[in-house]
């Protein structure tokens, strides 16, 4: 691509045409990434010298969806080049645009344009067989090349989590049971490790040792080891540091905050002396640390003050370290997880965390793969770096190695210079619940990558936002993001390309719904708690966006065209969707359409309880409480009075429709049709297979007619699609029965399992998008919402489990309220890359809008300090001192302030109508519409799907009034068929360059075996023509023509779209002369040579149809397309357009 009008444009070519160094490319919000990685591949391929194959790439990225976007751009771009003239003037702007870049490629690599194309098919052709994928997906592929190495099945299935979920809890529960017997040998260990913690809090933990993340050995290792690990003793020292700083400047104990200060400092002290905190020793420091955390006062500043509940947190912590409990549970455990793993491998299942682990064992371990798949891997490509697993990158840096150098630790890889291309952009690391680690990112691209000699360019033009929004962006993180080492890279800013920047201005001022702008909710009745607060901005939300927004505002489409707002250009982004059904009611109240995406209270959706409801009474008709849920549900229509009533009646039980008497069928009336569907449900489920069954459920009893009239129609149906695929799931791994998968389903709920909702069918849905702030990384949409600024920020829970750092090695195990001493240093650690990373989840938000961005918040009582709002404070100053309407000045950008006044009421469901006289309907355009639509209906199923040159032929001419010598012509007798048959097929296996006299004996061998069921004279006759027509044909200048050419292939079957029908048929010859594409078709006609032109007219429609089927697959122009008539050896060349 050719960079024009762009500050950074010298930094992208760098970037994509570098090759004696290894990149690191650092992109910025909307700065074009994917181009920048398709043209690297392009240059890869195309370069001189050494061009590259695609299968010696890899390209890896974040998800299934980008590695098909860039497939998808790299091949537009191939299929692009050999379509450009170079020998004509372009025309449209895209068209100059790629002129340039192929003359520019030309230029750089010395290459003819024949060159180009030649490579460009070749990699087309090689496309499907690349290594453009996820991370995940290439390293099954690494596994399953060398199984034996890695000690996998080589046909392993992946579990993305509910295989090995199942496993667990079988095997967990056989545990206990051989552990906990009477015979147990270890009962006595398991009755310590009881007092203290619940058996739940074991199994949490249990399962949590089960993820291959965990390093076993090393755990094992760690819990024998005495003393204190590096990392650890460095970061207590550091802490001891901070604590005696804070008691020098407050030395007294005048304040409880200085008794908890003085006794954090004890504490830390004692476990940097010991390691540990024995029985008995501070036990006056442990007791006032277990009380509650003092409060501020004004004798200590608030720096001080957060300092000081930062070290009493850690103290805290400190005092619940238990290294004897952590040890025992870990003797106890690690066998259990150990075992499972290896049985869960055994039976052919791989997690996606063990498939990350065993491919980086694979490299590490393994030298000989090593050494063969750095010689197979020439380039290596990736997407979204700073969201990349550690473990991903050694795999990667293993890769990376030079060839012949055999490094046993990632630290140690020595690169081979220009092999690495990563993209990524720190600011937008977000991900650290997925183990993505800034702080590994970092340590990778400066001590390995750029240590070796990589070399940084950075992309700093944006091409989503305008002008106004990104200088409000660069005013704000460029005061709230600083250097924090191993935590926070420098903040680098973004600009619009300079080429638009002349023209902000005046669209701007056109346009004033382009802008940053914050609005506040206050309630009527004054500041309101948290929960309260996020209804009020909800409603008046709902309010702004049906009343002044949808339909009114106007903004720039993607073609700089003045529009008005429709729902589909609005997202409402929150930081998470725990409290998203607080927004959809007053969307839902006054008919504002929405999508919710990511949303992962899928078994908490009424459809969803409706469904299981039905399938639950339909397995067992006594099941009352399902019944009562069904008969409320969309389905009964019943209010509650009426079930009371049915109860008290004793009618609440399908099968009382077969027994009921006289005096209580009216009663039964309004449910009998539904119980006499649910009772023959019952009969036939019991037959069907389970995916079978549900379908049938689900399409006697209209529960999806009911789900789609609904307001949430769509997604309402597709989630009631995706719980006849979860059954169906559950089925094919063997859940069992019918019964036992709607018990899982039923759990599910119950528990409100975590789960996404369906994705609909239908992307382009006309809807406000309503989604987490994570979700919509990599996404932009033209109006953003940021919606619940306000809210508190909160950390992740400390719920029991182990978890494993692999910059330090360690791993922390979380026992209830114990822990062991690097839970405590990584709980910290945590809490402090989470705090950072708040503040790149709010960058992310803000970056997402292209032409407006409302940052929404509501008054509360007290303002939570970590939140949104509170880091937007930080820049632009307290909100409570601006006037309404006001300005904010942020940096160069602007943000408009405006607090809006609401209150509570709900809105009336009535609406005021005017009483107008009612007209007499004309349905009369309706019943022509239907009309027409009943005669396109018999139309189309009267054209077959499928059709065929000579069957179109055929149709033209007995709808013409064409001569009775056509109609005989291709009308056409048995014998004929056969010979043309048997004529097509002789020549499909004939060698051009065999000598023509050894065509007698050939032909005799091939008619014996697809004639022999024929009478003998039939067989003569057949023979004695077809001699003939290659008598005639081997002699011939148009035989010695295809002897002389490159043949591509014969017999090629194609399938080509057709005037909304299926144009099937097959090419006789595809072959090569002097570089250009030929066609050519075998006729055994009877003509006379005057007629050849004559004849040539019949077969026009299918030299058009051959001719464009062949242009569309190989994207090639064809030169000619030949009749060859084996009768005269005549062959008659017809180009399109003659």
């Amino acid at each position: 691509m050719i960079y024009l009008d762009l500050s950074d444009r010298e930094e992208r070519e760098r970037a994509a045409a570098t090759f004696d160094r290894n990149i690191v490319v650092t992109a910025g919000a909307g700065t074009g990434k994917t181009t920048l990685l398709v043209d690297r591949l392009v240059h890869l391929l195309l370069r001189n010298p050494s061009p590259l194959d695609i299968k010696e790439i890899v390209a890896l990225t974040f998800t299934n969806k980008a590695a098909t976007e860039m497939k998808v751009r790299l091949r537009e771009r191939l299929e692009s080049y050999p379509n450009v003239r170079l020998d004509r003037e372009p025309g449209s702007r895209a068209e100059k645009e790629l002129f340039r870049e192929l003359r520019s490629l030309m230029e750089r690599y010395h290459l003819s344009k024949a060159e180009v194309d030649r490579r460009s098919r070749e990699a087309l052709h090689q496309l499907e067989r690349s290594y453009i994928g996820t991370i995940h997906s290439f390293a099954a592929s690494l596994l399953r090349l060398y199984p034996l190495e890695a000690g996998v099945d080589p046909q392993f299935a992946e579990d993305e989590g509910p295989r090995l979920e199942r496993q667990f809890e079988e095997s967990w529960q056989l545990y206990l049971d051989q552990e906990l017997s009477l015979a147990g040998a270890r009962k006595e260990d398991w009755k310590r490790v009881l007092r203290k913690i619940r058996l739940e809090e074991v199994r949490s933990l249990a399962f949590s040792l089960c993820s291959e993340t965990i390093q076993l050995e090393s755990l094992k290792t760690q819990s024998r080891e005495d003393g204190t690990a590096k990392p650890v003793a460095l970061w207590l020292k550091k802490n001891e540091e901070r604590a005696a700083e804070l008691i020098q400047r407050h030395p007294g104990k005048n304040y409880k905050i200085d008794e908890f200060a003085h006794a954090a400092l004890a504490v830390i002290r004692e476990f940097l002396a010991r390691g540990e905190l024995a029985a008995g020793v501070l036990q006056e420091e442990r007791d006032l640390l277990a009380g509650s955390s003092p409060g501020r006062v004004k004798a200590w500043s608030e720096e001080d003050f957060e300092a000081a509940r930062d070290l009493i947190r850690v103290a805290k912590n400190l005092c619940q370290v238990d290294g004897d409990l952590a040890r025992l549970v870990t003797a106890l455990l690690v066998p259990f997880a150990k075992g499972l793993r290896e049985r869960f491998l055994q039976e052919g299942w791989i997690s996606f965390d063990g498939l990350l682990v065993r491919a980086r064992n694979l490299l590490r371990d393994h030298l000989h793969a090593r050494e063969e798949l750095k010689r197979q891997f020439q380039a290596i490509l990736v997407d979204e770096f700073q969201d990349t697993d550690p473990l991903q990158y050694e795999i990667l840096l293993y890769l990376a190695e030079r060839t012949g150098r055999q490094a046993g630790y990632w630290r140690q890889v020595e690169l081979t210079p220009g092999k690495i291309f990563v993209v990524g952009d720190p600011k937008q690391s977000i991900y650290a619940f997925r183990r993505a680690d800034i702080e590994a990112y970092l340590e990778v691209v400066q001590e390995v990558i750029q240590a070796q000699g990589g070399l940084e360019c950075r992309l700093t033009n944006n091409f989503r936002s305008h002008a106004g929004i990104l200088n409000v962006v660069n005013g704000v993180f460029e005061r709230l993001i600083h250097p924090v080492e191993g935590l926070q890279p420098p903040y680098v800013a973004i600009r619009p390309p300079e080429s638009r920047t002349d023209t902000e201005p005046r669209e701007t001022h056109s346009l004033p719904y382009r802008k940053v702008q914050i609005r506040r909710v206050e309630s009527e009745a004054g500041p309101l708690d948290s929960d309260r607060a996020r209804r009020l901005e909800a409603e008046s939300l709902a309010r702004w966006l049906s009343e002044e927004v949808l339909g009114r505002a106007e903004i720039l489409n993607r073609n700089g065209e003045k529009v008005l707002a429709e729902p589909k250009d609005v997202a409402i982004l929150l930081r998470k969707l725990t409290d998203v059904h607080q927004y959809l009611e007053p969307l839902r109240r006054r008919g504002v359409r929405y999508v919710v995406e990511g949303e992962r209270h899928f078994y908490a959706a009424q459809e969803v309880i409706d469904a299981v409801n039905l399938l639950r009474v339909v397995e067992n008709p006594s099941d009352r409480s399902a019944l009562v849920g069904l008969l409320r549900s969309a389905v009964g229509g019943l209010e509650d009075t009426r079930i009371y009533e049915l109860h008290r009646a004793g009618l609440l039980d399908c099968r009382a429709v077969r027994r009921v008497g006289n005096d209580r069928k009216r009663l039964l009336s309004p449910v009998k049709e539904l119980y006499e569907a649910l009772l023959e449900l019952h009969e036939e489920a019991r037959r069907l297979p389970v995916g079978q069954a549900v379908f049938r459920i689900f399409s006697r009893i209209p529960i999806k007619l009911l789900a789609a009239i609904s307001f949430n129609g769509e997604q309402a149906v597709a989630n009631l699609d995706k719980v006849r695929d979860q059954a169906e799931l559950l089925a094919r791994e063997g859940a069992g029965t019918l019964k036992e998968i709607i018990a899982r389903l039923e759990g599910r709920v119950l528990e409100v399992k975590e789960e996404s909702e369906s994705a609909l069918a239908e992307e382009n849905v006309d809807a406000v998008r309503i989604l987490s702030v994570h979700k919509a990384k990599g996404l932009e949409f033209p109006i953003v919402i940021l919606a619940g600024c306000h809210a508190l920020i909160e950390g992740r829970g400390d719920e029991p489990s182990a978890e494993y750092d692999w910059s330090t090695e360690l791993a922390g195990l979380r026992l209830g309220e114990y822990l062991n001493l690097p839970a405590v240093y990584l709980g910290e650690k945590r809490r402090r890359r989470e705090r950072e990373e708040q503040k790149r989840v709010l960058y992310v938000a803000m970056t997402r809008a292209r032409e407006h961005l409302t940052i929404s918040c509501a008054k509360t009582e007290r303002g939570a300090p970590t939140s949104f709002l509170a880091m937007l404070e930080e820049c632009l100053g307290d909100l409570s001192a601006c006037d309404s309407p006001g300005s904010l000045q942020a940096g160069d950008g602007t943000v408009e302030f405006l607090a809006v006044t609401e209150n509570l009421a709900v809105p009336s469901r009535r609406r005021e109508r005017k009483k107008e006289k009612k007209e007499p309907k004309d349905w009369t355009a309706y019943a022509d519409l239907w009309k027409r639509r009943e005669n396109d209906y018999q139309a189309a199923i009267q054209k077959p799907v499928f059709l065929t040159p000579t069957k179109l032929k055929k149709r033209e001419i007995e709808l013409s009034e064409g001569s009775e010598e056509l109609r005989r012509q291709f009308s056409g007798s048995t014998d004929a068929l056969l010979i043309g048959d048997l004529a097509h097929g002789f020549l499909q296996r004939w060698d051009f360059r065999d000598p023509t006299d050894t065509f007698h004996e050939k032909l005799r061998v091939f008619l014996a075996s697809r004639l022999q069921h024929r009478p003998s004279d039939s067989r003569l006759k057949v023979a004695s023509e077809l001699e003939e027509i290659f008598g005639a044909f081997f002699s011939s200048a148009a035989y010695r023509e295809l002897a002389s050419v490159q043949i591509l292939g014969r017999e090629i079957p194609f399938l080509t779209p057709w005037n909304g029908q299926v144009m099937e048929g097959v090419i006789d010859l595809l072959y090569e002369r002097d570089g250009q594409l030929y066609l050519a078709d075998y006729k055994t006609d009877r003509i006379e040579k005057s007629d050849l032109e004559k004849s040539a007219e019949i077969y026009r429609h299918q030299i058009q149809i051959y001719s464009g089927a062949v242009q569309r697959a190989l994207k090639r122009e064809v030169a000619g397309f030949k009749l060859i008539f084996l009768r005269l050896g005549e062959a008659l060349e017809v180009r399109e357009g003659d």
